[in-house]
């Protein structure tokens, strides 16, 4: 299993709801997107040659909340997209339907810590 751990939750600005133009949304969706290709690559050099990308992948995001503060669960899934985005080419082929599955999400407390942990593995099936 390859786990990247961003240091920092998906930005509410994402989220479908929020209400900001989307010129507005794409300085935030290129830096997620950076942030994590950069954690990606280092992954995945940590690996034997060859690993990634995977053809199939199973890919369960796990978020880290820093209160006990209600949040929509979908709405921080879909926020996080940029974030799986990124992983195409570097640890994923692609994120196209029959390529990846998507586990339900998770989340734990970490008051001192918010954190979007996205751990991959290969799909067998």
């Amino acid at each position: 299993m390859l786990t990247i751990t961003i240091p920092y939750l998906p930005p509410a600005v994402l989220s479908p709801n929020s209400r900001l133009h989307w010129a507005k949304k794409v300085g935030p969706k290129i830096q997620v997107k950076n942030d994590v290709m950069i954690l990606a690559k280092e992954a995945a050099q940590k690996e034997p040659k060859g690993t990634y990308p995977l053809e199939r992948a199973v890919i369960r995001f796990k978020y880290g909340l820093p209160n006990k503060r209600v949040r929509d669960m979908d709405n921080l899934v879909a926020a996080s997209k940029a974030m799986l985005d990124a992983l195409k080419g570097i640890i994923i082929v692609d994120d196209n339907v029959g390529r990846i599955i998507l586990e339900r999400p998770e989340w734990f407390n970490s008051p001192k810590n918010p954190q979007t942990v996205i751990e991959v593995t290969y799909d067998y099936s």
